[in-house]
């Protein structure tokens, strides 16, 4: 990838007002139930990492971000089929920033919770669609991200013949609404060689981090630095062209080919 411009040091220390902000993450399925526990397990851990980390205890309160949204919310994650109750609660907030997360259907109800979100005139800070599918109330095309979305990062599937072994729907890569363009958009192709199945859940899962090694994760947490990062309010550019770093190693430690694209970049990553 093209040589990553100097780190704005300014941005990572300086205090930013995150008391308004909300972290949504959506599993997939037709039940919360159907997704692996080790994902909806990452899922609720990644919540809990964000708001754990100095820079967002300093810029809440100690409060970290509301995630909590709706009546009888058990769990830190949320059903991709409640988006729009989802939207719904959001109206009566500022969520702002707002980081909206979803694998599998829940990728797909991220992009529809987004263009609800457009409506109310809100701003989606960050939309990380890991391997999106199709979902029963989708309300346009989930591979096309709508204008309020200021970035996102969209790992996906690309099968290879091991696939046919558990075959499993995978995702695409995303555009740009308006214009096609790659503006904003990071796609990230995993090219594992695993049954369907097991790949897009790895879409998911080792893009947070993998299986846990002692107090951290086997893999890099590129979900989790990104998330950070935007919070931090660190450019989209600085946040785009930093994420090869981290997927060089996934690459390497998993051997998995990733084909990284962005404006004006494409790049093959191999282990």
């Amino acid at each position: 990838m093209a040589r990553r411009k100097m780190a704005n040091v300014a941005s990572e220390t300086a205090a930013r007002d995150l008391s308004a902000g909300v972290i949504v993450v959506l599993s997939g399925g037709g039940f919360d139930a159907m997704n692996p526990v080790e994902v909806r397990d990452r899922m609720d851990q990644y919540i809990t990492d964000v708001n754990a980390d100095p820079f967002v205890q300093a810029n809440t309160g100690g409060a970290g971000l509301t995630f909590k949204l709706l009546a009888g919310q058990k769990a830190k994650h949320l059903h991709q089929a409640k988006w729009r109750q989802i939207c719904d609660a959001l109206r009566l907030l500022t969520a702002s920033p707002l980081i909206v997360v979803g694998h599998s259907n829940g990728g797909a109800a991220a992009m529809d919770l987004a263009r609800c979100l457009q409506t109310q005139g809100k701003s989606v800070d960050l939309v990380f669609s890991a391997d999106s599918v199709l979902t029963l109330d989708d309300i346009g095309n989930i591979n096309k991200v709508p204008p309020n979305v200021v970035l996102n990062v969209n790992p996906y599937v690309i099968p290879t013949p091991a696939w046919l072994l558990a075959p499993f729907p995978v995702g695409k890569p995303n555009r740009r609404q308006v214009d096609d363009s790659l503006d904003g958009v990071l796609n990230v192709g995993l090219t594992y060689n695993l049954p369907g199945a097991l790949a897009h859940r790895n879409a998911f899962y080792e893009l947070a981090g993998g299986d846990k090694q002692g107090a951290g994760y086997k893999l890099p947490h590129l979900l989790l630095q990104v998330t950070l990062a935007v919070l931090r309010g660190d450019t989209v550019y600085d946040i785009v062209h930093a994420a090869e770093a981290p997927l060089q190693v996934l690459s390497t430690k998993s051997r998995v080919v990733i084909e990284v694209e962005t404006t004006n970049f494409k790049k093959t990553l191999r282990p």
